[in-house]
Order: C-alpha cells, then sequence, then structure tokens
C-alpha cells in the first residue's frame, strides 16, 4: 500500500506542479492582427489588406474604479500581427487590446466595433493554463471603398440567407 502511494505522490508531482510553476510566473504573450477594411463593410473581405507598422495598445483598468492600472503598446509585423508580452496576472481587472495608430494616412479611422478586442490576462480560476493568448482582429477603415467593392458586397449578400 505504501509504495501504491509513492508512485501515485511522484506521479503527482511529475503532473501536477509543473502546472503550477508557471501560473505563479504568469507572462502573457498575446497576439492578434490589424487590417485595412478597404471596403468599409465593417469585417475582413477578399480586398482586405493587413497593416504593417500599426500600433496597438493593451490597457487593464480595476473592475471596479475602472482606474487603468497597466498599460503598453506593441506594433504589427510584415503580415500585420502584433505580439505584446504582458508581465503579472491581472486577475482583477478588465484588459482590452486597442487600436492606437496607423501608418497609411488613407486608412487611418478606426472601424468603430472593431477597434477594441477584450483579452483575459489571468489565470485565477478560470482553467487557462496556456501562456499565449488570441485577440480578434481589428481593423481601420479606408477614406473611400474601392471601386470593385459593390460587387464583392453584392457576392457576399447573395451566399446570405437575408
Amino acid at each position: 500500500m505504501a509504495s501504491r502511494v509513492l508512485i501515485f505522490m511522484a506521479l503527482t508531482s511529475l503532473y501536477i506542479f509543473p502546472l503550477l510553476i508557471p501560473i505563479a510566473t504568469a507572462t502573457f504573450h498575446v497576439k492578434g492582427s490589424v487590417y485595412c477594411d478597404t471596403c468599409r463593410a465593417g469585417f475582413e473581405t477578399n480586398a482586405t489588406f493587413y497593416i504593417q507598422g500599426a500600433t496597438v495598445g493593451i490597457q487593464c483598468k480595476e473592475r471596479k474604479t475602472m482606474k487603468v492600472v497597466f498599460y503598453t503598446e506593441g506594433v504589427t509585423d510584415s503580415t500585420g500581427t502584433y505580439h505584446i508580452e504582458v508581465e503579472n496576472d491581472h486577475r482583477d481587472s478588465i484588459c482590452q487590446c486597442m487600436l492606437v495608430k496607423s501608418p497609411i494616412k488613407w486608412c487611418s479611422t478606426p472601424d468603430s466595433g472593431r477597434d477594441t478586442s477584450s483579452i483575459v490576462l489571468t489565470h485565477y480560476q478560470n482553467g487557462i493554463v496556456n501562456h499565449l493568448h488570441y485577440a480578434n482582429a481589428m481593423g481601420y477603415l479606408k477614406d473611400k471603398p474601392l471601386p470593385e467593392c459593390e460587387k464583392l458586397l453584392q457576392y457576399y449578400l447573395t451566399d446570405s440567407d437575408v
């Protein structure tokens, strides 16, 4: 019986303790993308392109007072993807990614509703062990839609049940 207990303890320590160590030293990696909505459709289309050099912020607010307790920024790479490292667990905070600045003058109006993305930056009682967290894509609107957008949007509508 004692040998079974020892085997159980050994197996438990091999599988459970390594899971607890990363949680205690929480560093989160937030990944997402920024696009230019060339059709002003409010969503990504076949005419959408991803923006290199866009600045993205991550902000966390204290849940009760809504006071900003954390802020950092990152920049998108050649694929329009950002990778931002966030230190510490933000257990009692409401966090979100947000558009800060577009490097493209004619595509620099944030699309309301697609200009922020909520992100969970805690491991506290939520069952999330992974340190890589994905944010929804965020987008800017082109000043004027491309000429081919009318045809493209009609194509999307013909495929719907509306």
